[in-house]
């Protein structure tokens, strides 16, 4: 009975120091490699998501040029952002940006067409204009579109191109292709619909009869 009860300690005792060693071999390798070593055998997960559909009302501060004075006003505004994730926290995605690969917009029939294509980093939440390029661990937000009061609908690349109209005063309906992009992974593509009638409104449940973001599969249609 004893030298079955030795036999099976020492069996328990060598699995246990398997295990150390194993664990032990695997910190060594993190701590030699580091980032390259997560970012191979374990990349990063980045997805993209509409972060709010109803948007962030807020003040914006306005300024333009009359009879070569500069004039300021603050007025209402409502923004709506992109949430960009990471599934594996632990392993980060490096110089990550957002981009706007595509603009659709309704034909003559009805169908949607591209109306411009390209390749153009979105504005990151409360960040001025550089740098462009975040770390993701926790989950960020960029800037997809706001609506100004009475104003204007506006797209928000961090730099305008020309043939790409980003401010829309009338009646609007858009197609936004977007995809987050890192040094090690890329997100699967989010096409976002904007419908906005041209109308404002204070009251949060009041403005979602005037502007509707949601998300499209690629036969344009509404995958909620």
């Amino acid at each position: 009975m004893s030298e079955l009860s030795s036999t099976s300690q020492f069996w328990m005792n060598w699995w246990v120091q398997l295990a150390v060693a194993m664990g032990t071999v695997s910190a060594v390798l993190v701590a030699l490699f580091g980032q390259g070593f997560r970012a191979k055998f374990f990349p990063p997960k980045l997805s993209i998501a509409l972060a709010d559909p109803d948007g962030e009302k807020t003040r914006v501060q306005l300024t333009w040029v009359e009879n070569n004075v500069e004039q300021r006003r603050s007025e209402d505004a409502r923004y709506y952002r992109v949430r960009v994730s990471n599934g594996r926290r632990w392993s980060t995605a490096n110089q990550v940006q957002v981009v706007l690969l595509q603009v659709d917009e309704p034909t003559a029939d009805g169908q949607f067409a591209a109306s411009w294509v390209g390749d153009i980093p979105l504005t990151w939440k409360h960040q001025p204009l550089f740098p462009t390029l975040r770390t993701i661990g926790p989950a960020s937000e960029v800037v997809l579109c706001s609506v100004l009061r009475d104003k204007w609908l506006q797209l928000h690349p961090l730099i305008a191109p020309f043939n790409l109209e980003v401010k829309r005063r009338q009646q609007t309906r858009l197609i936004l292709s977007l995809q987050a992009r890192s040094n090690e992974c890329d997100s699967p593509l989010l096409r976002v619909q904007v419908s906005w009638d041209g109308r404002w409104h204070d009251g949060t449940q009041e403005m979602r009869r005037h502007l509707v973001l949601e998300v499209v599969d690629e036969a344009g249609a509404s995958s909620n």
